[in-house]
């Protein structure tokens, strides 16, 4: 049995973003590119997760390594060739190892900019295909951070839960979730 002590660092969280259009890939690529409306800083830099949901073909549709990012699209690796559409992405700032039982003892948002943003906080579980708010709307005034899971408290996670953290305002929220595995 191994215990190991993480940490997730994610700057600059982003909105759901709606995708307009999906560039599908061709057998010889083995990616797709989704497009959407121009945003003022790259939302999801390249080695970032993000979930991707709602695309009418859904072999594009899940759980996504970010392979490329501009500031009006992300490509991740997938070898559906299939045209289609829709869809929203969303941020993800981990996935607990399918292999460990995992603890969370530490999430911290802090909010970089002036303005007052608002924060939300979803577990995906992905075994059981399910979804729930840790945190819904909270707000964050400007400079501020706040602490979801602190002070001995702590928050148990099933095999393969996704954590996604969203933002109203894109570039607006840093991130740090501190946890344990233990396998």
């Amino acid at each position: 049995m191994a215990t190991v002590f993480k940490n997730s660092l994610q700057n600059n969280i982003s909105p759901i973003i709606s995708v307009g259009t999906v560039a599908a890939s061709s057998p010889s690529s083995g990616s797709v590119t989704l497009r959407f409306p121009a945003q003022d800083i790259v939302p999801f830099p390249i080695g970032s997760y993000i979930y991707v949901a709602g695309v009418s073909v859904a072999g594009y549709n899940g759980y996504q390594t970010v392979t490329g990012a501009t500031f009006t699209s992300v490509t991740y690796s997938n070898s559906t060739t299939t045209a289609a559409t829709g869809g929203t992405i969303t941020p993800v700032l981990w996935q607990s190892n399918a292999g460990a039982k995992t603890t969370v003892i530490g999430i911290s948002l802090t909010n970089t900019t002036a303005n007052i943003i608002t924060v939300s906080v979803q577990l995906q579980d992905t075994v059981a295909s399910t979804t729930a708010y840790y945190a819904y709307n909270v707000i964050l005034p400007g400079f501020q951070s706040l602490r979801l899971v602190s002070q001995g408290e702590k928050l148990i996670l099933g095999p393969s839960t996704n954590m996604l953290v969203t933002t109203n305002t894109a570039g607006s929220l840093d991130v740090i979730a501190s946890y344990v595995e233990i396998s």
